[in-house]
Parts: C-alpha cells; sequence; structure tokens
C-alpha cells in the first residue's frame, strides 16, 4: 500500500502510526523522505505493507529525478490499495499536475485528510475532501490526525478489510525490508534536519563507510556526511568541531536506542561536489535510477 501526497503532509508520522513503531525519520522540514521505505504491520490473521514514498516533486537533478521515479513505481505497481495524505484546505496551484499519476492507479484510493489537531473548524477538511474527490477517483475519505491519533482506528479498519485473502509476504516478526545500515544514515540525517538550516540538510548524502557488530562491545560505524559544496563544510562541523560533535553525540544515541545497543559512531564530512548529478555516487549510496 504506498502512501503518496506532497512533501510535508504527514506520510512517514502515518506510517509509523499505523506500524506502531518508527521507522521513517520524520523532520517538520519537507522533503525529508527520499526513499521508498517499506513498513509491515502484522495483526491476528492479516498482515498489511505499506511503502513511504518521498512527497511529490519536480525533479530538478539526477538525484530529485530517482526521487520521482521511486513515488512512480510505488503509485503504479500492483497494489491492493493506495493511501493520499493531504493537509486540510487546496493545494497550491502548481502543485495539482503532480497528482495526476494518481488517476492511472488501479486499485481503492483512500483519501486521509491529516493534521485536524491543528484544525479549528471543519471548513477545510471538507474544502480538501471535496476538492481531491473530483480531481481523483477516492473510494473512501478519513479525517485524522497521525500526530495524535484521532481518527487512526477507523483507518485501520478499513484498510484490514481491503486487504484480500493472501498468504503472508513477510515473516511476522519482520518489521521493514531495510537493514541497520540504512537507518543509521537514516538517523543520522534525521539529526542533521533537526540540527541545521536551510540548505544544509539538503545538500547532504549521508554514506555509512563501516557497520560492525562487535558482540559484547559497541557496535562500531563511520559514516561520511557528503556536501555538495565546499563552503557548506564548515558550517556542518562548526567552530572548533562543536557543531559536528553535537550530531555525532546526537546520532550515536539515537541509533543505540533504535538498535536497542550501544554504538560508537565516528563522523567525517566530505565535499563531493554536485553529489546531487553524480550516477556513481548515487548508485553507491543505492539511489541512483536510470529509468
Amino acid at each position: 500500500m504506498p502512501i503518496t501526497g506532497l512533501p510535508n503532509a504527514g506520510k512517514s508520522t502515518l506510517m509509523n502510526a499505523l506500524c506502531g513503531t518508527r521507522l521513517s525519520i520524520i523532520s517538520e522540514k519537507p522533503q525529508t523522505t527520499r526513499n521508498n521505505i517499506l513498513g509491515i504491520l502484522n495483526g491476528l490473521n492479516y498482515q498489511a505493507v505499506f511503502v513511504d514514498t518521498p512527497g511529490f516533486l519536480k525533479g530538478r537533478n539526477m538525484f530529485e529525478r530517482s526521487m520521482v521515479n521511486a513515488i512512480k513505481r510505488a503509485a503504479a505497481e500492483e497494489g491492493d490499495l493506495c493511501i493520499l495524505i493531504v493537509e486540510p484546505g487546496l493545494p497550491p496551484g502548481d502543485k495539482v499536475p503532480l497528482f495526476e499519476q494518481l488517476k492511472m492507479v488501479r486499485c481503492p484510493l483512500f483519501l486521509v485528510v491529516n493534521k485536524l489537531d491543528k484544525e479549528n473548524t471543519p471548513d477545510r477538511a471538507q474544502a480538501a475532501t471535496d476538492f481531491y474527490s473530483k480531481l481523483l477517483p477516492i473510494s473512501q475519505v478519513f479525517l485524522i490526525s497521525a500526530i495524535t491519533g484521532g481518527g487512526l482506528k477507523e483507518l485501520r479498519t478499513a484498510l484490514k478489510a481491503a486487504l484480500p485473502e493472501h498468504p503472508p509476504y513477510y515473516p511476522p516478526d519482520q518489521l521493514t525490508d531495510r537493514w541497520e545500515k540504512f537507518y543509521a544514515a537514516e538517523i543520522i540525517r534525521e539529526q542533521i534536519f533537526k540540527q541545521y538550516s536551510q540548505e544544509i540538510p539538503y545538500a547532504c548524502a549521508v554514506e555509512i563507510e563501516v557497520f560492525r557488530e562487535m558482540p559484547g562491545e559497541d557496535d562500531q560505524i563511520l559514516a561520511a556526511v557528503h556536501v555538495a559544496r565546499a563552503t557548506q563544510k564548515p558550517i556542518l562541523i562548526g567552530k572548533g568541531g562543536s557543531a559536528i560533535a553535537r550530531l555525532r553525540e546526537a546520532s550515536a544515541k539515537a541509533i543505540g536506542s533504535f538498535l536497542h545497543r550501544p554504538v560508537e559512531l565516528h563522523l567525517t564530512v566530505k565535499v563531493t561536489p554536485g553529489w546531487q548529478d553524480n550516477p556513481a555516487f548515487l548508485k553507491e549510496i543505492g539511489f541512483y535510477d536510470k529509468k
């Protein structure tokens, strides 16, 4: 079940809430998610598989075009259901064409109007419902708050009812298809979004160069943070290395909490000019899609 929508609509928060665990990183800044991330919800006699996708965007470089392709693949693949999550009110006019790809979805399309915890009146939620119902073949509409959990019970019930009879695709104890190494990089990137402003989070790519489990000792992780321009490196490092030290400390704590075991994290900052249009580099970190 792909979860699609504009940047910052709450796709990652919704998947985390539905699965009951933190599988996608979250930030108030838009365009945080860069990969399709699988979340697996196992219940009594059912299994639901969600795909958190990057927010709809127009690809300006090879990196962003790979994100666009990831969204299109998730929407086009044969699924049992597709979820469109939106904010109350109408989308910006220049964003409306981005929803056209959902007209090609052949499975039921659920509209989820999120962030109702921030709305004082139902008018904007109704406006969103009317707009998207006219634009797209919406099957059902749900009004929720992914942060507070309001409306999620009804959404879960409808999702479960929409599942066809089929043997489970994954073992009952599996939560995602991603490896720990991937999540280590994502957690570091999440901390970059939290601690830095303006263009820095978007100019960074995180590469895990060493991930070594040490029985009886702290896991050893060596990560490189790649920036696009030389002028961005001192900002990331900070005066006397203070900023990179805070990033390392917060990231190590968050990774250890996620893995449920202590880690020793080492960070380096590398200047990789134009990495967003470097196919070899993008392939190395798992983004490049030549389609």
